[in-house]
């Protein structure tokens, strides 16, 4: 037996360390890597015998004489102190594996005075010092940039817990404004749906006097369909009935003309009935261009129910302050770029920030530039003010993926160019209706900017591109902005969480896509070549996940898939000491699946049995159209607990059956990346989101997390 495999059955389960694990491990594994035998070396580490703690361990007495003269200076006797101990290879499975690798000389470090970090502190450095390197983990305080993305991709994958404290990061940070961070705050609650909460933000009202981002007008468009205008609207009153009994224009008046068109549906509905009580048609006619079939029926409806009663109302002609202060703020700037009246310069400008209108900014700050120059507008320091502003958003702002990639590969610094990424791609040209000459001007764009000024850019929208990817994979025009992209994430040296998530969604998407044999022997070589970089026990759920992909999609060449699926498991097998009871048993139940020996999970531990014993005598509901998911679910699930049944729904519509099943599963599993979104509306109907288990990620493991999760949040509460 090697001493790495003595030491991780000696320590035995890691997770009894809980905020300690990660340092622990790191000092284990690093004293295990450097250990020469015969040398007169030491070790110290935490052994599951009795007493439990730490050890001072070695071949010899040389060694444990050595590794004393450390420590005691280290620790000293207010600390700790050291007790020579006996083998007892006939009752302690440590103890026996501890012979077997030759390290027959043990001492307890006995803690006397000092809290169980400090200990490890002072063990960190007796280490660091004696091995003439630094083996303590110091901690790396990301950039307000990283955790930005490390947010947005949070919110991407609906998980509230990793958001929520990406923001507090955010906060403690000290980079962003209290009005971001409030901002930030508007996003995750409108993301995560809780309307509720957002509407009693008790900051609500300032920031609604404040100039807002495109992506918060949004959201609290959102939020006042669901809190405010919806149950107005079922009740069949009249637009102009709905926008007096909810006070829309005088408590939220300044949202209403923020979005010309909103991007959602509960948006677009409220400026609906804000354009019907204005008698604004022109705003109904593009509402109405930009809805889906069934949206267009009820924004119809909507209108028949609008009062005739003719209304005075103001055109650009007519007089541009009323359009203003009527917040029909397309009007305004369309106004300015027609007549380049000095006299509405202001108005113009305020427009364009109020509805972040990026396709007429440039325009309307050249108007201005050039009036101010011929001395027809004079700046008075709010206007002054306003233009700054206003060149800093047509600075910060891109049309379209196209012109991102072409700004990001010219030889000129743009340090803000991943953040712009973040904020406005959402409003751009989807990349699947753009033609292949400019996929390709992209993709080049985006290499040269990796070989450029502006690596570190691109880098930091790794995760973006990933994903922008993934929804281009299975159009052939985009085959050379993919390549791109993997040639980028090939290049990483440190691949992050959230580039490695949104990897995971590419790969998935180019193999849906029925790749040639040659090409998918090419996505599996860097599959593989990623896991060896990054594998490690913290990184098991994430390799579980990549075998999930890899054996849910086609597979041209079985051969390929199985040798690099063998290739995850046979290395994850090493970490197996070091994982938890539901890791160990999905690790026993996909080496099953293909084939690879591996030995039986251990018992599991009375806390992890506790938290699956949960699930015993309960009805589990799983809402997915992956393929025999349900199948897959009991089987890993039947290793862990005894549920009274895991009842499976694949409908891609609202039935009966799929209604009782979220009524009355004790559990119930949405998987949201392969669902059908009439299916989910009615899940959602029937119950809240709040008790809905929704998997960060794709596949049957990413079941498996959510549901450990959820369990280990009710065990808590309880």
């Amino acid at each position: 037996m090697t001493v790495l495999e003595a030491l991780q059955v000696g320590v035995g389960d890691p997770a009894r360390f809980k905020g300690l694990r990660e340092r622990v491990e790191m000092l284990v594994e690093g004293q295990a890597q450097n250990w020469v035998s015969g040398s007169n070396g030491w070790l110290v580490v935490p052994l599951q015998r009795h007493p439990q703690g730490f050890y001072l361990l070695s071949e010899d007495r040389e060694g444990q004489r050595r590794g004393r003269e450390v420590l005691q200076a280290f620790l000293g006797p207010a600390t700790a102190t050291l007790e020579a101990v006996q083998l007892s290879a006939s009752a302690e499975q440590a103890d026996r594996s501890l012979q077997a690798a030759g390290l027959v000389q043990l001492s307890y470090v006995r803690r006397v005075d000092a809290a169980p970090g400090e200990l490890l502190d002072r063990l960190e450095d007796a280490v660091a010092t004696a091995k003439g390197r630094d083996a303590r983990i110091r901690p790396i305080r990301p950039s307000h940039v990283d955790l930005l993305r490390d947010f947005r991709l949070a919110l991407l994958q609906r998980d509230g817990r990793l958001a929520e404290q990406a923001l507090r990061d955010l906060r403690l940070t000290g980079q962003l404004s209290a009005e971001n961070l409030r901002f930030l705050r508007i996003e995750l609650l409108g993301q995560l749906e809780r309307w509720r909460e957002l509407r009693e933000l008790p900051y609500l009202a300032e920031l609604l006097r404040a100039r807002r981002p495109r992506v918060v007008n949004e959201v609290l468009l959102d939020m006042l369909w669901w809190t405010e205008v919806a149950d107005l609207c079922a009740a069949g009153l009249a637009p102009q009935n709905v926008h007096e009994d909810a006070q829309l224009g005088a408590r939220y008046g300044a949202v209403l003309g923020a979005v010309d068109v909103p991007a959602n549906a509960g948006g677009r509905a409220v400026a609906a009935v804000d354009a019907l009580t204005r008698r604004d048609d022109e705003r109904f006619q593009r509402l109405l261009h930009a809805a889906d079939n069934a949206e267009r029926e009820r924004l119809h409806r909507l209108a028949a129910l609008a009062q005739t009663t003719p209304q005075p109302t103001e055109t650009a002609g007519d007089d541009v302050r009323a359009l203003f202060e009527n917040r029909q703020y397309e009007a305004v700037v369309q106004a300015f770029l027609d007549m380049a009246d000095p006299d509405i310069a202001e108005f113009a400008v305020q427009a364009v920030l109020d509805i972040q209108d990026s396709g007429n900014a440039p325009a309307v700050l050249e108007i201005v530039q050039r009036l101010v120059e011929e001395e027809r507008v004079s700046l008075d320091r709010r206007l002054r003010r306003d233009v700054d502003d206003l060149a800093q958003f047509v600075d910060s702002t891109c049309d379209g993926w196209v012109e991102w990639g072409s700004r990001l590969s010219r030889d000129e610094r743009w340090p803000g160019a991943a953040e712009v990424l973040r904020a406005h791609h959402a409003q751009w040209e989807g990349l699947r209706t753009l033609p292949a000459s400019m996929l390709s001007e992209l993709a080049n764009g985006i290499l040269d900017a990796w070989t450029g000024i502006n690596a570190d850019q691109v880098a930091m929208a790794l995760d973006l591109l990933c994903l922008a990817a993934a929804e281009t994979a299975s159009t052939a025009q985009a085959a050379e902005f993919c390549d791109t992209v993997l040639e980028v994430l090939a290049e990483q040296q440190n691949v992050s969480p959230p580039v490695r998530e949104a990897y995971l969604v590419l790969l998935d998407q180019l193999l849906q896509a029925a790749p040639a044999e040659a090409r998918y022997r090419e996505l599996l070589a860097q599959a593989a070549d990623l896991w060896r970089r990054v594998a490690s026990p913290t990184m098991f759920d994430w390799g579980l996940g990549l075998v999930e992909v890899l054996l849910n999609t086609p597979a041209p060449d079985p051969g390929s898939q199985v040798a690099t699926v063998m290739e995850v498991l046979g290395r994850a097998q090493d970490f197996r000491k070091r994982l938890n009871q539901r890791q160990r048993s999905e690790l026993e139940a996909l080496a099953e699946e293909v084939g690879l020996p591996l030995q039986s999970a251990e018992e599991p531990t009375e806390e992890t049995d506790g938290l699956w014993r949960q699930l015993d005598g309960r009805v589990v509901g799983l809402y997915s159209l992956l393929p025999r998911a349900a199948e897959s679910l009991e089987k890993r699930l039947s290793r862990l607990c005894s549920p009274k049944a895991i009842e499976g729904n694949a409908d891609t519509v609202s039935t009966t059956a799929l209604q009782s099943l979220a009524r009355r599963a004790d559990y119930l599993i949405v998987d949201t990346w392969h669902a059908s979104h009439s299916a989910t509306g009615a899940i959602d109907a029937a119950r809240p989101r709040s008790r809905q288990i929704l998997p960060r990620g794709r596949g049957v493991t990413a079941f498996l997390q959510a549901l450990e999760h959820s369990l280990s949040l009710t065990a808590t509460d309880s």
